[in-house]
C-alpha cells in the first residue's frame, strides 16, 4: 500500500515548483515520469540516490520506486491551484517536430518558462520524508533534472537536499 495521499503528493508537487523557475501556466508532461528509461535503470538510480541524498530513508526510496513504475495523469491530482497545463506527448512531437520547436513553444505558451516533467511523490510511513524527480527544459541544450529530498517541519514541506543536474 503506497505512503501518503494524493493531497500529500499535491503538497511537495507544490513546494517543488515553488523552487523551479515556473511560469504562470507551466507546461508540463501530462503523464508522470520517475526517471526511469528501463526497467535496468532501477539499480543504478537506487545507487545514485543512496550515495547523493544523505538521510533518505529506505522507505522513501521504495514508497517513490512502486509509485513510478508506470505513468500516471498529472491532472487533476497533482495540478497544485492549476499551475500547470499538462501537454500530451504527441503535441510536444508535433511542436518540437523541427528546429523551429522553442520559438513555437514560446509563441503557443507564452505563460509558460519551457517544459517540466514531474513524478509521483515518494514518502516514508509518517509522511514526513519527500521524494520526487522533476526536470526541466528552457532551450534545445538547456535543463535540469534530478531528484529533490522533502522534509515536513512545522506543517510546511522543506528542502532537505537535491541530486541531479542543474544546469540553469
Amino acid at each position: 500500500m503506497p505512503n501518503g495521499g494524493v493531497s500529500d503528493e499535491r503538497e511537495v508537487v507544490a513546494a517543488c515548483l515553488d523552487l523551479l523557475f515556473v511560469g504562470e501556466k507551466q507546461v508540463v508532461r501530462s503523464e508522470t515520469r520517475g526517471g526511469l528509461g528501463m526497467p535496468s535503470d532501477e539499480e543504478r538510480m537506487l545507487s545514485y540516490i543512496r550515495e547523493n541524498l544523505e538521510g533518505m530513508s529506505e522507505e522513501t526510496i521504495l514508497d517513490f520506486l512502486e509509485k513510478n513504475r508506470g505513468r500516471h495523469p498529472v491532472e487533476p491530482n497533482l495540478d497544485p491551484r492549476g499551475r500547470l497545463l499538462p501537454i500530451a506527448d504527441e503535441e510536444f512531437r508535433h511542436i518540437f517536430r523541427d528546429g523551429e520547436g522553442w520559438t513555437r513553444f514560446r509563441e503557443t505558451f507564452p505563460e509558460s518558462d519551457g517544459s517540466l516533467r514531474v513524478s509521483r511523490v515518494g514518502f516514508d510511513g509518517a509522511v514526513s520524508q519527500a521524494l520526487i524527480y522533476a526536470g526541466q527544459q528552457f532551450d534545445w541544450e538547456t535543463g535540469s533534472s534530478g531528484f529533490w529530498l522533502f522534509t515536513k517541519t512545522g506543517g510546511e514541506w522543506v528542502e532537505a537536499g537535491r541530486a541531479g543536474e542543474w544546469l540553469l
